[in-house]
């Protein structure tokens, strides 16, 4: 199961060994080997394994680019099926978290598991033409 990953602490000037890096990040060594493996450049093929910080923040960033998946104003990702899905029915429940925004709650089109996605009250008209959204005050 992939996660994110903490990239704040890399520093893109510094030079990494494995550990340093995994501590940065917070994961451990096996994984930074893990992201070598894939493609992660390095500084050389000398030991100890140097990786400049830019080097693993435009890995990080591009892993995280490619498992980005924008969703359009109907569609909910689907945590069973994996993939973006339309609301069944075209409907949705809206509950508030607080002034500006809140979730929308709805049941994927094909396996008719629940699906949640945030979005900002300000979207909430351009919702409203694409799916039937009932606000309700707790879940």
């Amino acid at each position: 199961m992939s996660r994110r990953f903490k990239t704040r602490r890399i520093k893109a000037n510094k030079t990494y060994r494995i550990e340093e890096l995994a501590d940065a990040a917070e994961v451990v060594p096996a994984t930074v080997r893990q992201w070598l493996k894939n493609g992660m450049e390095r500084l050389d093929g000398n030991r100890p394994t140097l990786i400049m910080g830019f080097q693993a923040l435009a890995y990080l960033e591009a892993r995280k680019a490619k498992a980005s998946r924008p969703l359009a104003l109907g569609e909910f990702y689907c945590f069973r099926c994996k993939a973006q899905r339309n609301a069944l029915g075209a409907m949705a429940d809206y509950v508030a978290t607080s002034s500006t925004g809140g979730r929308l709650k709805a049941l994927c089109s094909v396996c008719e598991c629940q699906c949640n996605r945030n979005v900002s009250a300000r979207d909430m008209p351009e919702i409203r033409n694409v799916l039937e959204v009932v606000n309700r005050d707790s879940w």
